[in-house]
């Protein structure tokens, strides 16, 4: 039987109403099933049991219970739901008769992908009541342990291949790199871009082979629903996913690795599917190679020997690893015994204790979908074993180094001046110069193969998905500097600014070897053929820049003419600022949260009138001390199962999916490299950093609320779940929390450097004790300020404080008062000894004081109470700042909380 006709009878087995009347579901399954053609339903009842099992092993008999409310799966809190059970059947009932004409003459494949693709969207858009929907996304499979929701049970159960007392599965983890190492080497921001994009797009292309052998519910981590690449997938193979957006494909969001449940236990049935996606990364990196190749016309022009060199540097790239745990040995299902090379004989036993528990006081006895988190931590144990076997070839290339990642040879480079400073050291170097637009290689420059397919690779991806990548153009790093600036000159200089454009484009003759100048600005702005940043700088307008740069000859008299044209447009809009800044977010832990480590105690998985009056004392009291044994800080956590991680993967896509772009692209000047399980990356203008930051933080935890379309944080809102376009979003919960580095600098600072100190910032932040963030402003003079923060002090949120210190610094307020940043090294100079020394808490502070109330400018005739409570509101501020910015600092820094005001006030600066 196909994976799509398993599906389909398994996906039908319990009707997405079931909560709210458990003993009619069966026969309302049946009814559903026919609504959409699919007969024996019954076939799949096994697959329940060991989905279920994996779900709520943990109960025992005869314990019943009416829908009440919804538990978190990742914290502790619940949402209590008041709904009237027959109402909400009849309409949930009819939705699905009048969705089901649509399907009925589809064929069973088609049928299959668009019940889980659509089937959730379109019974959202069709309930008429605003209560009923709210709850739509996050019904539970089951009342009484209603911390999983019916669509994850009904995922997990359409993974597991299993008939009739017999399953035949394997989990299956796969990864792709290297990661770190392969975006950060870019000289442009589209280098650093695509990097991203490639990993996400080929970790995809191996995913490919999961869906069409075994569906894409077998992918537990990440969650495919509503991922641009498989919505893309799908619109390829001529069916609609509901409301995408293809211009979203853009944005990689599927991480490098994932977790699979894969339909058998055969050896050679496992290594064949892993070399099929082995081999469909190598034939799309081959396809790639030649198609770039061909369209710029070079393929012809490479001798054999270039062929040969551009092959090998090509050849470990990428890194792939995978590794499976078949749940069978021979013809028994696995027991807890055969992972015990895997775990300590302490382990192994509390595990069969537990095993013991649940099978004399559990509703039905366990089967193997109750080791999940046995096998699942094994899985991870073997893929570090095999990561550390990995092969290392030392390969020691003479000659001049690629200019991005300075480690293999130059193949490519474009010198319009001394070509032999190439072909001195690489003599097989293929001159490209005058050959091939600018946008791909500039004058000076020469890249390895693999770099070079990095920066080419758009061409590749025109032809894959049609229109969305032609002329593709991502910001650079001095369009997003200059975000604030073409925004205000649009509002404030229209006409000025399009002049101005169109002065410069005069003097190139609008050839069309420049359209790489026309870019596509940052989303919010809406800008798609603008002149690109750097070219609004006034520094950058000279004879020799265009002629080095462009190879354009102008005379002085045009240059001037162009700077008169922007001086005209910055007496209307103000000078851009040259500095931007980079964010790297990454969730704390996450490896924890996979294996459970992390997870709430076992009382919160339960409805609370099943914990608290249901469950027998003796069962709850022998629950707690069982599951004690199992975790290392003895505590009873619930046990890991695929619910658990299809909710986190969940949580994770609607963060990215649903907030991330949001945040960064639609409500700010944004622009995202990428958005994928637990991490982001993106360039923001300054003018949007602090704001940017605190968004992304707090959505990370669902701390969030929609206030009229726009995301405000709202740190009282710890349910987990977020209402947006009136149904709830699940979300990481509370309990989660990310760490993010930062890095302000010069738009000619070399990116590399940038890239790599904004990893080193995130790394710092972690090492801080997590929960931070590390900000580090790269003045282009060479200096460096770093301050490390909690994410919030006390009940005040320190980007907040931030915001504000740098508001009450900025001599430009409207308002006509402020603090003179002076002051800042004044207090340092004073106190750069106070870490050696035992300065009072009440002499620092009133130095503090003396010092701003000095730095104070106010507005002339201004009454005194006024003055007051201004430099009281802003010591009070500065005050909370360096007492209580991280109590895991041992001694007072001076340093960190002179950096933080000095980086909150240089956000003021406008050169």
């Amino acid at each position: 039987m196909t994976w799509y006709e398993n599906f389909l009878k398994k996906f039908f087995h319990d009707p997405i109403d079931k909560p709210f009347n458990i003993p009619g579901h069966e026969r309302r399954a049946k009814e559903y099933a026919e609504y959409f053609g699919v007969s024996g339903i019954d076939e799949g009842k096994y697959s329940d049991q060991i989905a279920s099992c994996m779900e709520r092993s943990l109960l025992p008999r005869d314990i019943k219970q009416d829908f009440t409310e919804i538990s978190h799966p990742l914290s502790e809190e619940k949402i209590d739901v008041i709904l009237n059970s027959q109402k909400s059947i009849e309409e949930i009932s009819s939705c699905l008769e009048k969705i089901s004409n649509f399907y009925k003459n589809l064929s069973d494949k088609d049928k299959a992908l668009l019940i889980w693709r659509n089937l959730l969207e379109e019974i959202i858009d069709k309930i008429q009541d605003e209560e009923l929907k709210k709850y739509i996304p996050i019904l539970p499979a089951d009342t009484r342990v209603p911390d999983h929701s019916i669509w994850e049970h009904l995922k997990v159960t359409t993974a597991i291949n299993a008939f009739e007392n017999y399953q035949n599965n394997s989990l299956f983890l796969f990864t792709i790199g290297p990661v770190q190492s392969f975006i950060s080497q870019a000289r442009k921001a589209q280098d650093f871009y695509m990097g991203s994009f490639m990993l996400s797009y080929f970790t995809f292309i191996a995913m490919e082979e999961v869906i069409e052998n075994c569906g894409p519910s077998s992918i537990i981590y990440p969650d495919l629903y509503k991922q641009p690449l498989m919505d893309w997938y799908l619109k390829n193979k001529r069916l609609e996913p509901k409301n995408f957006n293809p211009a979203h494909t853009t944005l990689p969001t599927i991480p490098n690795r994932f977790v699979a449940i894969i339909g058998t236990t055969d050896k050679n049935k496992i290594e064949e599917l892993a070399k099929n996606m082995e081999g469909k990364i190598e034939d799309e990196i081959k396809n790639a190679k030649e198609k770039i190749l061909k369209e710029l016309k070079i393929y012809e022009a490479l001798s054999d020997t270039q062929k040969e060199i551009l092959q090998k540097q090509l050849s470990d790239f990428p890194q792939i690893y995978w590794v499976a745990i078949p749940w069978r040995k021979e013809e028994n299902d696995l027991q807890i015994d055969d992972l015990k090379d895997f775990f300590t004989d302490d382990k192994i036993n509390n595990w069969k204790e537990l095993y013991k528990f649940a099978n004399e006081k559990g509703e039905y006895p366990p089967n193997i979908g109750f080791l999940y988190q046995l096998l699942y931590t094994a899985l991870e144990k073997s893929m570090g074993a095999r990561k550390n076997l990995r092969k290392f070839e030392q390969k020691q290339e003479e000659g001049r180094k690629c200019s991005v990642c300075g480690e293999r040879n130059v193949l490519f480079f474009w010198e319009s001046k001394n070509k032999n400073k190439f072909l001195k050291y690489n003599p097989m170097a293929y001159d490209l110069t005058d050959k091939i637009e600018q946008k791909y290689l500039t004058d000076g420059e020469g890249l390895c193969a693999l770099c070079f397919l990095k920066r080419t690779f758009e061409i590749y991806l025109e032809e894959k998905f049609d229109s969305i990548f032609n002329d593709f153009s991502f910001p650079s790093v001095a369009e997003v500097a200059c975000a604030d600036f073409k925004e205000k000159a649009l509002e404030k200089a229209k006409e000025d600014c399009d002049k101005y454009e169109k002065e410069f484009f005069k003097i190139l003759r609008d050839d069309k070897k420049f359209n790489y100048l026309k870019i596509k600005s940052l989303p919010k702005l809406k800008l798609e053929k603008t002149l690109e940043g750097s070219w609004f700088y006034e520094e950058n307008l000279s004879v020799k820049k265009f002629n080095d740069e462009l190879g354009v000859a102008v005379n002085s008299s045009q240059i001037e003419n162009l700077k008169d044209c922007l001086r005209s447009l910055y007496a209307k809009a103000g000078k851009p600022k040259k500095y931007y800044a980079v964010l790297f977010l990454d969730g704390d832990n996450m490896g924890k949260w996979l294996s459970g480590e992390l997870l709430p105690e076992i009382q919160y998985a339960y409805n609370s009138e099943v914990w608290g009056k249901k469950l027998p004392e003796e069962f709850k009291k022998k629950l707690i001390t069982q599951l004690e044994k199992i975790y290392s800080d003895k505590k009873a956590r619930k046990v890991l199962t695929p619910a658990i991680h299809s909710a986190i993967s969940t949580a994770l896509r609607n963060y990215a999916i649903e907030f991330v772009r949001k945040i960064v692209e639609e409500e700010h000047l944004g622009k995202l490299i990428y958005a994928g399980g637990d991490d982001v990356l993106a360039f923001v203008n300054l003018k949007d950093l602090f704001d940017v930051m605190e968004k992304l933080r707090w959505a990370f935890s669902g701390q969030i609320e929609l206030e009229n379309e726009t995301i405000k944080v709202d740190t009282a809102n710890n349910s987990g779940f977020v209402l947006k376009d009136g149904v709830y979003y699940l979300t990481m919960g509370k309990k989660a929390t990310c760490s993010m580095g930062v890095v302000i600098a010069h738009y000619k600072e070399p990116l590399k450097i940038v890239i790599d100190k904004v990893f080193e910032m995130n790394k710092k932040a972690k090492k801080e004790g997590r929960n931070r963030f590390a900000i580090c402003l790269l003045k282009h003079s060479g200096e460096e300020r770093v301050g490390v923060a909690k994410w919030k002090i006390e009940d005040k949120l320190t980007t907040k404080i931030l915001k504000d210190l740098q508001d009450w610094m900025n001599k430009n307020r409207e308002e006509k008062r402020y603090i003179s940043d002076a002051f800042i090294q004044k207090f340092k100079m004073e106190f750069f000894k106070l870490e050696k020394t035992s300065f009072s808490e009440g002499i620092i502070n009133t130095e503090l004081k003396r010092l701003v109330t000095r730095a104070y400018n106010g507005k002339p005739n201004e009454k005194e109470e006024e003055k007051r409570k201004f430099i009281e509101n802003f010591v009070k501020a500065a005050k909370t700042l360096f007492w209580k910015t991280d109590e895991a600092i041992d001694n007072i820094n001076i340093d960190n909380f002179t950096n933080l005001l000095e980086i909150a006030s240089f956000m003021n600066k406008e050169e």
